[in-house]
């Protein structure tokens, strides 16, 4: 028998390191850099959310005493008699958010912002140049210190989902690496809160399970999974095994246009706000097949004696629903177009586009609004943009001929 020798090559390849940074109390943190009299005092910041005066992020004393976001204001003030109230400052916070990633630049390729404090950045094959993941993000933490005096809790590992994990559990500051092989382990005996993403719905089910960490998760098998926690139970169970294939993924800042030229000039109320209505819909079609959300919306409106009315506003959370950026398209443009001149054209942007992963609240509850987009986007990506509409964009269509 003749013998053969061979040898079994492994092709060298550079394992994928990921690092977050959570930054607890971001626009809080912000405000104080701002104003160094708010250090030590209780203080919030607040904004309108749903017709109602809502806490949206809190000083370390106010948190003390207490206070949590999404908190509505008038307890918060109940709570603690003097204290401040602070409304939110975005040109402030994309001035810091733009420093922080500066910063990042020097450390990493790409970077992905939500812009309230979390950023994941790739440093895949940058250990030659920094060194070992923990000494690099070392580094962008005391960079950042050393500019803002803030602190930020940072975690290391192969994907986003364990680093979200593990940041959250030594915050509001430290650092921890999660080794290569090692993510099902760290996440078994967690606190199953610490899952990003867990609606409402999902943790009344897993109180009524009794399931207290991830690794109860990580045991099911596919048809329990499924059983308990329906279409969705599968890709849970998997994020509880801290499987996570989503990139590091920057934000569009390229955005999306949507542009009407009206055959004549108009004044109607109705009719512009139809012409607003048709744009945020082929827009946001447009953002949603992409599986992205904005950020920032912008509308700019051309009267008749061509000077231009302009308005932006960035978003604290990314605009998603068709229902959610006419809103806003409708607000701007009132804000914007205060002369009493008929209009030529009116164009919308969504701008700072944002992939929407599992971090979106991908396990919260799916609301009327949100099954009835997908179902409104099927039909249209298979029928043609404009087969189905709001009646108001009919009518605007009929009598101004967009």
């Amino acid at each position: 028998m003749n013998k053969f020798t061979y040898s079994l090559h492994t092709p060298h390849y550079t394992l994928k390191k990921v690092a977050h940074l959570n930054i607890i109390g971001f626009r809080a943190a912000v405000a104080a850099i701002k104003d160094n009299t708010l250090f030590g005092r209780p203080y919030v910041i607040a904004g309108r959310t749903g017709g109602q005066d809502i806490v949206w992020d809190v000083s370390p004393y106010a948190l003390k005493e207490g206070i949590i976001n999404r908190m509505p204001l008038v307890i918060a003030q109940r709570l603690v008699k003097e204290l401040k109230i602070i409304y939110p400052d975005n040109s402030a916070y994309l001035q810091v958010n733009k420093k922080i990633e500066d910063i990042i630049s020097r450390y990493a390729p790409v970077w992905q912002n939500d812009g309230a404090g979390n950023i994941f950045f790739d440093i895949t094959g940058t250990r030659r140049l920094f060194g070992p993941a923990a000494d690099c993000v070392c580094n962008v933490q005391n960079e950042i210190n050393d500019c803002f005096k803030i602190e930020a809790a940072a975690a290391t590992g192969t994907n986003k989902l364990v680093c979200k994990v593990a940041s959250r559990t030594i915050r509001p500051e430290g650092l921890i690496d999660v080794r290569n092989g090692e993510e099902a382990a760290f996440l078994a005996h967690q606190d199953i809160t610490l899952l990003p993403g867990l609606g409402t719905s999902l943790m009344r089910t897993i109180r009524v399970t009794g399931f207290r960490e991830i690794g109860e998760l990580a045991a099911l098998s596919d048809g329990e999974a499924i059983s308990l926690f329906g279409k969705k139970g599968v890709f849970l169970r998997d994020s509880a095994l801290g499987i996570d294939n989503s990139p590091v993924a920057a934000a569009n800042k390229g955005g999306i246009e949507s542009r009407a030229d009206f055959s004549q000039d108009i004044i109607d109320e109705a009719a512009i706000k139809g012409a607003i209505t048709s744009l945020a819909e082929n827009a946001g079609l447009q953002m949603r097949k992409n599986k992205l959300g904005a950020r920032t919306i912008k509308i700019c409106a051309v009267y008749a004696d061509a000077m231009e009315a302009l308005a932006s506003e960035n978003k604290k959370y990314p605009l998603v629903l068709d229902s959610e950026i006419i809103t806003s398209a409708v607000n701007l443009f009132k804000k914007a177009a205060v002369r009493r001149i008929r209009i030529r054209s009116i164009c919308i942007s969504l701008e700072n586009l944002c992939p929407l992963g599992y971090e979106a609240d991908l396990f919260e509850p799916e609301t009327k609004k949100q099954k009835l987009q997908e179902a409104l986007d099927k039909i249209q990506n298979r029928y043609g943009t404009g087969k189905v509409t709001r009646g108001i964009v009919l009518m605007c269509n009929e009598k101004n001929g967009i």
